[in-house]
């Protein structure tokens, strides 16, 4: 598998780096997971956007899934068009987007095949099996874990400490982490997002063979998490970057 950074930062794109979204790819299957601000037009520069199998959405915080009404804008009304496109989803996220977008349900439906998961479900899209968990995170939020060819790798998504998602990320080749907090775990004042620190025990728990680093405020300096993270799991640490190619 191969995956694809369109956009990394937590909360709010800054110029050239929208907020969190990723091209996951296996031979002729294409996935586009989370949807964050900026992503789609990241994701045009990859390919044909009509051509992906599927969407895989985390949760309702803008920052990860707003960039779905830019794609329907362009499936309704583009040259390329495309219907039944499923989107995975937690629950309510699909009534969300019929608030947000001021579409009928029926327009939107039109475009979008929503399909509620959670911890109990299992789906294959193409060449690529998905196995999900609910984070720890204010929002009903799945982290992913996709293999394919005996590879795997396990999105975090939002979430602050989690056994459940640990256990999900057990024996991965790549631990795409968030890590929007910095500073000792002990001093963080939101429980709901992990530090750097945090993913790195994550990783080593989990007995991840790499660990990304994702989802990093805009005002942060990324050295200094790598760094905090590095203190606490002994494998490779690097950042997802708009634009790197991570091989799986």
């Amino acid at each position: 598998m191969e995956i694809t950074v369109l956009g990394s930062n937590g909360t709010y794109p800054t110029a050239a780096r929208p907020t969190s979204g990723y091209l996951v790819r296996q031979r002729q299957t294409s996935i586009w997971m989370d949807a964050g601000f900026g992503t789609f037009m990241a994701l045009c520069a990859e390919l044909e956007p009509a051509d992906i199998d599927a969407i895989f959405l985390s949760h309702s915080h803008l920052d990860h899934c707003i960039d779905l009404i830019a794609y329907h804008r362009y499936a309704k009304y583009g040259t390329k068009r495309r219907a039944g496109l499923p989107v995975y989803v937690p629950e309510g996220l699909d009534d969300l987007f019929v608030g947000l977008a001021f579409y009928s349900e029926q327009t939107l439906r039109e475009v979008f095949d929503f399909r509620i998961v959670g911890p109990d479900s299992a789906v294959r899209i193409g060449e690529i099996d998905l196995t999900f968990e609910r984070t720890n995170h204010p929002v009903p939020t799945n982290a992913v874990r996709m293999l394919a060819a005996g590879r795997s790798f396990v999105y975090t998504a939002d979430t602050g400490e989690s056994e459940a998602v640990t256990e999900l990320s057990e024996g991965v080749d790549v631990l795409l982490s968030e890590a929007a907090l910095q500073g000792p775990a002990a001093d963080k004042g939101y429980a709901h997002h992990l530090t750097a620190e945090e993913a790195g025990k994550m990783a080593t728990q989990a007995g991840a063979g790499r660990l990304v680093l994702t989802h990093i405020g805009p005002s942060f300096d990324r050295d200094r998490s790598i760094s905090e993270a590095e203190a606490y799991f002994d494998g490779t640490v690097s950042l997802a970057v708009p634009g790197n190619r991570i091989q799986i």
